[in-house]
């Protein structure tokens, strides 16, 4: 999946449709369960055991939407003096049936879904101006033409992101999006017979110097 300022209008509606779903399911899960003190495990009704079954089958793909808004769903967490140990952050979405473990209210997910909502609510018409921009379209093929090397290092089992990420694959992926669209400009050009025009300017400013 792709970050929230990189997809269509339709991918846009699908995430927003899904975080809805979720939050239902995540209130009436804790409006039909409850916590004891001490207690491992929640004391689930029938409606929160139905909740939880469809919570767990979308709980991985609402973790990356939630993330690919730009939102990350964790807190820093604290034990009690009296207990001791070390500060940990929580991942609220990935530990929501251990919320009561840490003592965090269940509220505190629904801000994160919530904002998450709100963000790609916002998102609604740069997303629709994006589907009918076609130079859209054509920067996303510029991008696929640069990650091919990575894609590749991926299959040969490296990993992809790390390669991505590092200074010199930074350079690489640049170099090799630079390289897309100037290639894709002089075609163009070519196609529209500019291309000795430009070719001629070009030898005009070079010999002027």
């Amino acid at each position: 999946m792709r970050f929230y300022t990189r997809i269509l209008v339709w991918e846009n509606r699908r995430r927003l449709e899904r975080l809805a779903e979720f939050r239902s399911l995540v209130l009436s899960y804790f409006e039909n369960s409850e916590a004891h003190w001490m207690a491992q495990e929640r004391t689930e009704r029938p409606d929160a055991q139905s909740a939880r079954v469809r919570i767990n089958r979308l709980m991985d793909e609402m973790h990356d939407i939630i993330l690919l808004s730009g939102v990350r769903p964790a807190i820093q967490w604290s034990p009690p003096p009296m207990v001791g140990g070390y500060i940990q952050n929580v991942d609220l979405v990935q530990n929501l049936f251990n919320l009561h473990r840490f003592q965090i209210p269940p509220n505190h997910v629904l801000d994160f879904i919530d904002r998450s909502i709100g963000i790609y609510e916002a998102n609604t018409r740069p997303a629709f101006l994006r589907t009918i921009n076609p130079l859209f379209y054509l920067g996303q093929l510029f991008d696929w033409v640069a990650g091919l090397p990575f894609a590749l290092l991926g299959r040969l089992g490296f990993s992809r992101s790390k390669a991505e990420e590092s200074g010199l694959g930074r350079l690489v992926k640049g170099l090799l999006y630079l390289v897309t669209v100037t290639a894709s400009a002089l075609t163009v050009l070519q196609l529209l017979g500019y291309l000795e025009l430009v070719k001629e300017f070009v030898r005009g400013l070079v010999g002027s110097n």
